[in-house]
């Protein structure tokens, strides 16, 4: 895995943007998709399209699954 211009890249899976970081930083810290919204300084259809996305790049169920796929891979 390497990391350039702020984009995390795995081999494996498509780079992953600095916004998609701390989108799953903070899911794995327990946040609601509103706290995500408000740290993220983002509004909700962005933040639910891009948890969405997240979960479709790494292959997972809901967003519980995500946070353990991204730990798994080491992104959080």
């Amino acid at each position: 895995m390497t990391e350039r211009s702020g984009a995390v890249e795995d081999s494996a899976h498509p780079p992953l943007s600095p916004l998609d970081v701390k989108i799953l930083r903070l899911l794995a810290q327990g946040y609601s998709l509103r706290e995500v919204e408000g740290e993220a300084d983002t509004s909700a259809g962005v933040a639910t399209r891009q948890v969405e996305r997240l979960m479709t790049l790494l292959g997972a169920r809901d967003r519980t699954d995500l946070v353990a796929k991204a730990k798994e891979r080491g992104l959080v």
